[in-house]
């Protein structure tokens, strides 16, 4: 079946789960050289005692902002606010000062108690902030936290009425936590912030292991056993193509700049090639 949307045209953004252990600045040379058009940068940690880079210094930034201007890869996002019932978003203002001077332009959170009242507040708050910043803030939803499923995730959104608040796309979350491709294929395109993209076996590893796969285990694009397309195709055709795949543990024998130009020839493959 040839799809109705092509995405081959679209530029790719890498995560920096791809390859944590480089400095923002060496991410964004090693980018460039893949051909990837923009950059995550990890400015807090996703879980207790993760690799994080603050960037705290003024000349941390400025080095970022150098690579930046020189090679033409922009930060497209940092990350990651975890909420829970204690987040303040004042708390957090040195990311979003720290973001917009390396010329972020989008946030991601994600939400670490169930409760979806107190995630929609904090969420809000967060995007009320983040507005000073020109950020967008994207909710990404993931089976192994409190906020699991593409649903709850779209509610919060809803309930936060926030014009820069939208939802990420996950391919490996929208598999694991079993969200409706239907629902997501209804959804106003404005609530959609970006997509993030990987593949996986088609078979879904105990739940207590869930975390561990999304954070070391996921596969290029096309070299698992997901169902891509039925994700790609519900959404809309300019969405911001990212991809995350940590792949020092997968290829161990190539160094970060070989596996990064990997992964961006392999995902171009597989959206060049569709269905």
């Amino acid at each position: 079946m040839p799809r109705a949307k092509n995405y081959a045209h679209l530029p790719l953004s890498v995560a920096h789960l791809c390859e944590l252990d480089l400095a923002p600045a060496i991410l964004i040379e090693h980018a460039a050289t893949a051909g990837f058009a923009s950059v995550g940068v990890r400015i807090a940690p996703a879980s207790a005692g993760g690799i994080e880079y603050p960037l705290r210094t003024k000349a941390e930034r400025a080095e970022v902002r150098r690579r930046t201007d020189a090679t033409g890869v922009s930060v497209l996002y940092i990350e990651l606010i975890s909420i829970c019932e204690t987040t303040r978003a004042a708390d957090h203002e040195a990311m979003f000062e720290t973001g917009a001077e390396i010329g972020a332009t989008r946030l991601l959170v994600a939400g670490d108690v169930a409760d979806i009242s107190i995630v929609a507040d904090r969420f809000g708050q967060i995007c009320e902030l983040a507005r000073n910043y020109k950020i967008s803030v994207d909710f990404e939803f993931m089976p192994f936290r409190g906020i699991r499923t593409l649903g709850e995730a779209v509610e919060i959104v809803r309930r936060a009425g926030q014009s820069n608040g939208h939802v990420v796309v996950d391919t490996l979350h929208m598999f694991r936590s079993a969200s409706s491709v239907k629902e997501l294929a209804k959804l106003d395109p404005a609530m959609i912030g970006t997509l993030q993209i990987c593949d996986a076996p088609k078979l879904a590893p105990p739940s207590s292991e869930l975390a561990a796969e999304a954070r070391t285990h996921r596969l290029l694009p096309g070299h698992g056993g997901l169902d891509l397309w039925q994700v790609v195709d519900a959404l809309p055709s300019n969405i911001m193509v990212g991809v995350e795949v940590p792949m020092a543990s997968q290829y161990p024998t190539l160094d970060p700049a070989a596996r990064l130009i990997l992964l961006a020839k392999e995902t171009r493959k597989f959206l060049e090639r569709g269905h």
